[in-house]
């Protein structure tokens, strides 16, 4: 009896599927060039010897934040052997400990996951550092999960503070759905820091289209597309807010669903099987938004308030800026109104969620 995975299509339609993988770097990023000139310019200085500039790279899901960064270190390694460039997802590792183990085992030098104090595993941090003469570039993916732990906000101080104290220069790259991550850190920490903020918008269909056109080139034969699946990939990809990411994997479940039916082409069946594919989801503009904007949403209800009363009612939660920057936000996004009160000492404004 044939083995069941020994089934052969008569039809090939991939030349190489891997370039319509999540983790796949691209050699050149269409529609980014702005974004990767401002990190090139926080970055340089590293390869150089000298201190990089930290960065904030914020924006939705599936805007090239990610990739972008990728691509940008692997230049940056590709042109100067000064500069070591770490890639850390914060879903994994969230605290001092666990950061600086990794960081320390990356440079070379093996520390245990457990029995070392934090003042012990950032000293042999620091001497593994000093000996190896490089300029660490750090990235730390999905950054808002530091503010769950105050010891690794801590850690992020100390870090800036390298060059002052102990004469060592390092680099970090924030990564963050969340826009507000700045205005969120211990203004100590954020002082220090001094990052740059890099903000990537949504895809729209016509760039969403060039992207799959580049990656479909490389990932499959000839003639294995039928003209409307790119387009109609694009669309949908764009109805759930410019998500790269979900246009190239509708694009691959399309291929693959096509390779099983034994089909010459994937067709628009194939793309519209792939949608029933994925979890039903009701994209709503309020899902993209960031905790502050929900909660000043919440806060106004059916109501209208003045802004100060809404400064107050979440003092606990947020600072005065911080609202003040989600309600402007929210304001661009039409979704509440903002009306000008004169009063007797200046001005204020009634705010009031806008009608739908």
């Amino acid at each position: 009896m044939a083995n069941v995975f020994s089934v052969k299509s008569d039809n090939h339609i991939f030349k190489d599927e891997r370039f319509l993988y999540p983790d796949f770097v691209p050699e050149k990023l269409p529609f980014r060039d702005k974004e990767i000139g401002e990190l090139v310019f926080c970055l340089k200085p590293a390869s150089q010897g000298k201190k990089p500039s930290n960065a904030f790279v914020f924006g939705k899901p599936g805007t090239g934040k990610t990739v972008t960064l990728k691509f940008v270190l692997n230049e940056l390694e590709e042109y100067s052997d000064r500069a070591k460039c770490i890639y850390l997802n914060c879903f994994e590792l969230g605290t001092r400990h666990a950061i600086l183990a990794r960081l320390t085992n990356i440079l070379g030098y093996p520390v245990p996951e457990r029995g070392m104090s934090g003042s012990e595993i950032y000293e042999r941090f620091v001497a593994t550092l000093r000996s190896k003469k490089i300029i660490p570039i750090v990235v730390f993916d999905e950054a808002e999960q530091l503010l769950k732990d105050e010891e690794a906000m801590k850690l992020l101080y100390d870090f800036s503070r390298l060059g002052e104290q102990q004469k060592l220069f390092m680099g970090m790259v924030f990564i963050s759905n969340d826009n507000f991550f700045l205005a969120r850190l211990d203004e100590r920490v954020r002082s220090s820091l001094q990052a740059s903020s890099v903000g990537f918008e949504p895809y729209i269909p016509s760039e969403l289209k060039e992207i799959l056109k580049e990656r479909a080139e490389y990932a499959f034969v000839p003639n294995s597309l039928d003209s409307e699946v790119i387009p109609l990939c694009a669309a949908h990809a764009a109805k759930v807010g410019g998500d790269a990411r979900i246009a190239v994997d509708v694009l691959l479940k399309a291929a693959r669903l096509a390779e099983k039916d034994n089909a010459k082409q994937v067709l628009v069946k194939h793309v519209r099987a792939a949608f029933m594919q994925e979890k039903p989801v009701k994209f709503e503009i309020t899902d993209t938004l960031s905790e502050q904007e929900k909660l000043v949403l919440d806060f106004l209800g059916e109501k209208e308030f003045e802004s100060g009363q809404i400064y107050a009612g979440l003092a606990k939660r947020f600072a005065e800026r911080t609202l003040r920057e989600a309600i402007a936000s929210l304001e661009k996004k039409k979704l509440v109104v903002a009306t000008k009160l004169e009063k007797d000492r200046g001005f204020s404004r009634m705010i009031k969620r806008a009608k739908k």
